[in-house]
């Protein structure tokens, strides 16, 4: 059963995150940063889920080859990441004008064929707000794959911004169909592919534990055989990001689909991961990454006995 929000609090968030949004707006850059972090030190100290599942989720990933001191350190800097990302948010707009140039920089766009679309994998790894804006200003067309936020009015906020960098936003629940539509026109498509998904998923492993992996990058790609790259805006010791884009993740196309689905889930996590291991104090990890599904469990269960009794009457025909 959906966990039921008090209506009074969501509002409130909302207005505050607004409200938020349009103070970093008018501050310059390095004060707005400076608020954002000041927030999130705060927040790492005064709510104790961000502890708890953080540090937790730490010890599923590195298990006892970090010291706990090391995994806090992981931990405080995620938090603290959040909050600039969070205070440079309204900054998007500067990323489509002259801006561009002092505050990114951009290592493997050699990798993009502009004569196709393509799929970027990504991850809420430094500051993935500003991944699509600033592919945008190199001149390709750019939309990205976003839940919809449950705050209408926060939402329209946050959408309007998204807009703002020249970017379309596609709704994430039943996106396929359009992400197809808008490759096959020359679209370069981003996916979050990093959180636990509620459904459309496959089983996959991640920093080597069992979890779920969303499969809508390897459907589409299979859908329309576009390439498939792993993306990722990295803060650098200047303040300044570096927006790395892979070489082609290679994708197994044998003719089984679900087998297809499952093994390039798995590589689309594999590239994700990568990306997180060398940046991990930039990564969500208060995110319970590896939450139990029951359901898509259930639902795999069943899907592996339609296969298997499949099987079985093939041969025996």
């Amino acid at each position: 059963m959906p966990r039921q929000r008090n209506p009074f609090l969501m509002w409130m968030v909302g207005a505050a995150s607004i409200g938020f949004g349009e103070l970093t707006a008018r501050l310059p850059l390095p004060v707005a940063r400076g608020l954002g972090r000041g927030l999130a030190r705060l927040a790492y100290y005064l709510i104790p889920r961000l502890r708890k599942v953080g540090l937790a989720n730490l010890d599923l990933a590195y298990g006892n080859t970090l010291s706990r001191p090391e995994k806090t350190r992981i931990l405080k800097d995620a938090v603290k990441n959040v909050g600039i990302v969070a205070a440079e948010f309204t900054r998007i707009p500067i990323l489509a004008g002259s801006g561009i140039a002092r505050l990114v920089q951009f290592d493997g766009l050699e990798h993009l064929d502009r004569s196709e679309g393509s799929l970027m994998v990504g991850a809420h790894l430094g500051n993935w707000e500003w991944m699509a804006p600033a592919l945008a200003s190199q001149g390709f067309l750019v939309a990205g794959v976003v839940r919809p936020l449950d705050h209408p009015a926060l939402n329209a906020f946050v959408d309007r911004l998204r807009r703002s960098g020249h970017v379309a936003t596609v709704p994430k629940t039943n996106a396929v169909a359009e992400v197809v539509q808008l490759l096959r026109k020359g679209y370069v498509v981003g996916l979050l592919v990093d959180q636990s998904p509620r459904e459309n998923a496959a089983p996959v492993r991640f920093f080597g534990r069992e979890t779920w992996g969303t499969v809508g990058a390897a459907l589409a790609s299979a859908r329309t055989r576009l390439p498939v790259h792993a993306i990722a805006m990295l803060r650098q010791p200047n303040g300044s990001y570096l927006l790395r884009i892979s070489p082609e993740i290679p994708m197994v196309r044998s003719g089984d689909l679900r087998a297809d689905l499952v093994q390039n889930a798995q590589r689309c996590q594999d590239a994700v991961e990568a990306l997180v291991r060398a940046c991990p104090g930039q990564w969500l990890w208060f995110h319970r990454r590896w939450k139990a599904r029951p359901r898509l469990q259930q639902e795999w269960r069943v899907r592996q006995m339609e296969d298997a009794s499949r099987t079985s009457e093939q041969r025996s025909d």
